[in-house]
């Protein structure tokens, strides 16, 4: 491993240890009610603003892996945890599914049972049960699942996106949901339910969402699974076809199913069609390959660090110094989100003209960012 890429895990480590989650531990957690906040100001103090499950979801695991990383003290990351996992039973209805969000206080807000947020409801279950061993927080997971069997599967396969009353058909909601399913696959090998589910989910993924023509994957479709036009042409996001990828490749190593050659070419259409001249991972993308939306979001390049990699380890020895150049720019580009406006906190995205959108940083960013940080910390010294 060469000298950049020991500074970037060296800082990487130093930035969550001594910056972020000094912050995000006190401001980020609500000591009076529970849980996480959704967003801190501009100068790092808590807004008081309506929390998504997806945030609560996503925290845990930051605080899960902060543990790991052993950037944060690992009583006080289960402590937090556990607190957090009191405060998502506000979220989980008598039908098994999950609000949108609620209040700082615990209230109902947003009434929509959202597939997206109904994916990320299963994870964080997931991640409960990884640290308590609980049989009742497995069994919220298990009504949740029969909720989404019994009231939300669609005509080929899958499952409804509901929003505002709206029925959607979109791929990046089951991606979540495959996401949640692998990891209840290994806190929870010896139930078959997470097998099938991430079995099917696979094979939607394989059969349905990526275009055998061009070998795309796509965002937005039809109720039979065709993908959603204009001119002729549907829209893809790079930072989904990493994000997919990666995936597969810890599928494969649960299941033992092979998928190398198709995640390797979601993986190297988003890194031919993908990448600006700043290699930055772009937003949006036609399926003709040309550029839809310039903008970069920071998330996609944290998706790129995974799959380079996770990607870089399975390949042939000769091949693996470009999978190495790839998650060390990728790293390097995430590093110009960090610290802005302050110490441990970031920027959203970044305009074709290089400028950040003013946004207050979110919570819901630090899952992105410590899972990419603890793949490359753990894989990146294993490329040649």
């Amino acid at each position: 491993m060469n000298e950049n890429a020991q500074t970037l895990i060296a800082n990487s480590l130093q930035w969550l240890k001594n910056d972020v989650f000094p912050l995000w531990s006190v401001q980020g957690v609500d000591a009076k009610n529970g849980g996480f906040v959704e967003t801190l100001s501009k100068e790092g103090q808590a807004l008081n603003v309506s929390r998504r499950a997806l945030v609560q979801s996503r925290q845990i695991y930051s605080f899960v892996t902060a543990a790991k990383l052993e950037v944060f003290e690992t009583s006080r990351a289960l402590e937090i945890v556990r607190r957090s996992a009191d405060f998502l039973d506000n979220y989980l209805l008598p039908s098994g599914a999950c609000l949108h969000s609620v209040t700082p206080d615990g209230q109902p807000d947003n009434l929509d049972v959202d597939l997206y947020t109904q994916a990320f409801a299963l994870f964080a279950l997931a991640l409960i049960y990884e640290v308590t061993n609980n049989q009742h927080i497995k069994n919220k997971a298990l009504r949740l699942l029969d909720y989404l069997e019994r009231e939300r599967k669609a005509p080929g396969g899958g499952y409804t996106e509901i929003k505002s009353g709206k029925v959607f058909y979109q791929s990046n909601p089951h991606m979540h949901l495959f996401e949640a399913s692998l990891h209840w696959m290994t806190v929870d090998p010896e139930t078959e339910t997470w097998k099938a589910l991430s079995q099917q989910l696979f094979e939607l993924c394989k059969n349905k969402f990526i275009d055998k023509q061009t070998g795309v994957l796509g965002e937005h479709f039809t109720e039979g699974w065709a993908p959603e036009k204009a001119d002729g042409r549907f829209i893809f996001e790079p930072g989904h076809h990493y994000e997919w990828s990666w995936l597969m490749a810890v599928y494969q190593e649960i299941s033992g199913e092979d998928c190398r050659d198709l995640r390797h070419s979601l993986y190297e259409i988003a890194d031919k069609n993908g990448l600006n001249q700043n290699h930055l991972v772009i937003d949006e993308v036609w399926s003709d390959f040309t550029p839809k939306k310039k903008s970069s979001r920071f998330w996609p390049q944290c998706e790129r660090i995974k799959a380079a990699v996770k990607l870089g380890l399975e390949s042939p020895e000769e091949q693996q110094a470009s999978f190495a150049r790839s998650a060390d720019e990728a790293l390097s580009a995430l590093n110009g989100y960090l610290d802005s406006p302050g110490p441990g906190m970031w920027q959203d995205t970044r305009l074709e003209n290089s400028e950040f959108t003013a946004q207050d940083p979110k919570a819901s960013s630090l899952y992105h960012i410590i899972n990419a940080i603890y793949e490359y910390k753990n894989l990146r010294p294993q490329l040649r």
